[in-house]
């Protein structure tokens, strides 16, 4: 009788022990997210759009050179305004704001402007801040990278065929780009940025910008001669959002 009913005992003892263990692995366990919970966490869209000119325009004529026309030739092209088929307008930066917060920051990287054929290329860029501008000139002449924000020097950089410079840009706006060994007709623009989401548009007047998180945001548009525009855009998980931006110029 006693060694059944210490049986019995050892029996109930161990059987409270299994229990135990499986509520505490239960307990440590992490309740798993649903469906809904994953997408809204992972879920990105892209946003894609055109930047159009209505009406009527004439392309900007040739800017002429007044230094080594030897090497420059004559004129240069002018690219403060191109325009293509069905008005699309190349060259306009694109960049969006988020009206949520804790965004990605997107990866400094090292951008470069180079003196080409007596001119900036690329004519107009967009950048993070913080990116480092890599100066350069693959012209045998020389060259200078005169960067303004506003009134604002912000550096002044004489570059002999040779020479390689890096500048960082650390303030957020609009850099004006000019060369003053007395080539005037040199210009170019570098926007810079602190949102994460930025494009520039090619020949068609189009632009892509991928990974977009789910939420409301606002579009700013800009560019060199036709100024700005700011519209509003809600990107929903594994979508494209499109947008038209159309712009007008009397004068143009």
């Amino acid at each position: 009788m006693a060694l059944d009913r210490t049986w019995k005992m050892g029996k109930c003892l161990l059987t409270v022990c299994l229990l135990s263990a499986v509520s505490a692995q239960a307990v440590a366990q992490p309740a798993a997210l649903g469906p809904r919970e994953t997408r809204q966490s992972k879920g990105t869209g892209r946003v894609i759009g055109t930047v159009r000119l209505e009406g009527s325009s004439k392309r900007p004529p040739p800017l002429n050179v007044n230094k080594n026309r030897d090497f420059c030739g004559a004129q240069v092209p002018n690219e403060s305004l191109l325009v293509g088929l069905e008005g699309a307008i190349q060259n306009t930066v694109i960049t969006i704001r988020g009206l949520q917060t804790n965004k990605p920051t997107r990866q400094l990287e090292t951008f470069i402007l180079d003196n080409r054929n007596c001119a900036f290329v690329p004519h107009v860029q967009v950048v993070p801040v913080g990116s480092e501008i890599l100066l350069s000139n693959s012209d045998p002449i020389l060259h200078d990278v005169h960067a303004r924000m506003g009134q604002a020097t912000l550096f002044n950089v004489g570059l002999p065929s040779w020479r390689q410079v890096k500048k960082r840009l650390i303030r957020e706006g609009i850099v004006k780009i000019e060369c003053d060994v007395l080539h005037t007709w040199q210009s170019a623009y570098i926007v810079v940025t602190s949102s994460p989401y930025f494009a520039v548009t090619d020949k068609s007047g189009e632009f892509v910008i991928e990974q977009m998180p789910v939420g409301a945001y606002e579009i700013q548009v800009w560019h060199e001669k036709l100024g700005k525009q700011r519209r509003k855009i809600v990107v929903e998980g594994a979508q494209t959002s499109k947008i038209e931006v159309i712009f007008s110029c009397a004068s143009c």
